[in-house]
């Protein structure tokens, strides 16, 4: 298991869920002392679709989740992923497109030396150099 993991808005979602998988998987990463962190745009999708929800409880709970993990900002110290996605769409570009904001969230990981925790693996899989893991799916 690696030691450091970025989580899509999928994987933050199944948290808010108390998805069994997931949840279970991020005790047992926070157990091993594993960093899990949440990117700038990652917070951008939860709070704006729980916002649009009118969900207030899981709001909370989702600042709560926030609060206990590290964070990664989409700024100028991490300029290099903004490189790094333009490298990631045209790549893509020969074949079909995936979202932006996902092009964005996969960079970020890479750049900073996460593997990115997702459900999207179809998507995502086919960034090269892209460490992924699905945490939905049952542990090996």
């Amino acid at each position: 298991m690696d030691n450091r993991y970025l989580l899509d808005s999928n994987a933050v979602s199944d948290i808010l869920r108390n998805r069994e998988n997931v949840v279970n998987r991020l005790k047992e990463a926070i157990k091993s002392g594993a960093e899990i962190a949440v990117c700038s745009i990652v917070y951008y999708e939860i709070e704006r679709g729980l916002k649009a929800a009118n969900a207030s409880r899981k709001l909370q709970a989702f600042y709560d989740l926030y609060e206990s993990l590290s964070h990664l900002y989409f700024d100028r110290k991490n300029l290099d992923a903004v490189g790094k996605s333009s490298d990631i769409y045209v790549e893509l570009h020969k074949g079909k497109q995936i979202e932006d904001t996902d092009i964005f969230i996969a960079a970020i990981a890479m750049v900073n030396g996460y593997t990115l925790i997702t459900d999207n693996t179809r998507h995502l899989g086919r960034i090269s150099g892209l460490k992924i893991e699905n945490w939905r799916e049952e542990n090996e």
